[in-house]
Order: C-alpha cells, then sequence, then structure tokens
C-alpha cells in the first residue's frame, strides 16, 4: 500500500512538471509566432513562408508571408538594404512588390512639374512631403498620374484610405514617375505599364505611413489577393 502511495505521488509530481514545462514552450511558441523571425540584414535574400518582423523600419510591425516565392530586395540596386527607418521593401518572384513609407523620415517628395521625363538620381527637386489628407490630393491633381477613387481601408486596426495609381500624359521615351526620395538617395517610383495600389495610413503609432503593392499589368489582378493576404496579417508593434 505504502509503495502505491509513494508510486502514486510520482506520477503526480512527473505530470505537473510535464504540465510547467508544456506551458513554458507554448507561451514561448505562441510569442514566436506572433512576432515571428526578424528580417534578414542584405539584399536579395529569400523570404520562405512564415512571420517576419522589422528591425529598421519605424513604425515596427510584423506580417506573415505565403509561400516561397518572396525575397527580400528593394527595386534597384541604388536602395542597398531593402529596409530602413523610412521604408521597407519585399517582393514576390518575378516583379511583385509590396513597400512601407514613414513620410516622417523619407526625404521628400518629387515636384510635379517637369516629371514627364525619367529623372536621373539626384537630379528631381524634393520638397517637404504633404500631410496625409494632402497627399491623397497631390496624388489625384499630379499632371503625370491617373488615381482611382479614394476608399475606406484597415491594415493592423489603423484607418486609412486607398486608390489605385498608374501613370498618364506620357511621352514615348517616358519610363516612369519619381515619388518620394529615400534617405539611401534611392527613390520610389511608378513605373509605366504598370498599376500600383496605394494605402494612406494617417496615424500609426503616431505615424503617418504610406503602403503600396504593385506587379505587371498582365499578373496584377493575381496578385492584389495576395498583396491583401500579407496586409491582413501586419501587427503594429512600434511605440
Amino acid at each position: 500500500m505504502e509503495h502505491s502511495f509513494r508510486f502514486g505521488a510520482l506520477m503526480v509530481l512527473i505530470a505537473l512538471t510535464l504540465n510547467a514545462c508544456g506551458g513554458d514552450l507554448a507561451g514561448g511558441s505562441e510569442h514566436q509566432q506572433t512576432e515571428g523571425r526578424p528580417l534578414p540584414k542584405y539584399g536579395q535574400a529569400s523570404l520562405p513562408a512564415g512571420r517576419y518582423h522589422t528591425t529598421e523600419f519605424e513604425p515596427s510591425l510584423s506580417f506573415r508571408i505565403p509561400g516561397d516565392d518572396w525575397r527580400f530586395e528593394g527595386p534597384s540596386g541604388t536602395l542597398g538594404d531593402p529596409e530602413h527607418p523610412d521604408y521597407l521593401f519585399f517582393q514576390r518572384v518575378p516583379e511583385a512588390e509590396i513597400a512601407f513609407f514613414n513620410l516622417r523620415k523619407v526625404e521628400g517628395i518629387y515636384k510635379p512639374t517637369g516629371q514627364n521625363r525619367p529623372i536621373p538620381e539626384g537630379s528631381g527637386t524634393l520638397v517637404p512631403v504633404p500631410t496625409p489628407d494632402e497627399l491623397v490630393g497631390w496624388f489625384q491633381h499630379h499632371p503625370y498620374l491617373k488615381t482611382s477613387k479614394p476608399e475606406p481601408v484597415t491594415v493592423g486596426g489603423v484607418k486609412g484610405v486607398q486608390f489605385d495609381v498608374a501613370c498618364a500624359n506620357l511621352q514615348k521615351k517616358d519610363t516612369q514617375v519619381e515619388i518620394f526620395g529615400l534617405s539611401t538617395g534611392g527613390t520610389s517610383q511608378v513605373f509605366f505599364l504598370k498599376q500600383d495600389h496605394y494605402i494612406v495610413l494617417k496615424d500609426v503609432k503616431g505615424v503617418p505611413v504610406v503602403i503600396y503593392y504593385n506587379d505587371e499589368t498582365d499578373v496584377y489582378d493575381e496578385f492584389v489577393p495576395v498583396a491583401k493576404e500579407v496586409l491582413r496579417s501586419v501587427e503594429w508593434t512600434g511605440t
């Protein structure tokens, strides 16, 4: 009888120990699933499916990548690292792209006058970025862009507006319209024959943020649900 009691007590102790360890592991796993792995520190890195979190972009965020055809790369070599405090780029092979911009960190926005020509890097006129409300009007009245009607949208619980953007009134040799000047000396652009979908968020942890996604015209519609899936997974983690 005494041996049975000792054996029963031992089994209870083991069970309690396993439960305690299991609780800690479950909590750690849940945290990892929420935060994900950090984005890599170099360009042209593959991004396997899973959740990632930023390490430089402000305000910080996490998001989930669906599928394995993604890479951590900016739109041009002039950007260097595709993540900085003012911008974040990542791409789906071969041409799709999602980008985030901190409107308080970017160097400025390119003045529309005369932008019906490709602007060599550094030769355009940068002006201060308008407020979020004014920025929507800036896109709508830009002489070399056409936009759809702004509609409400929510990303990570933050409300904003969304609209499509495409080049307009370009001459034969024109290929792009410059938008934001970035801290590394690179630029963001709207390219000829591409349609961009812009999202303007007025206040993400106190910061105005712009998001866009795009793809080649012939597959844009296929990328839209994928981009929306990524943006639905966004969680803002900055303070």
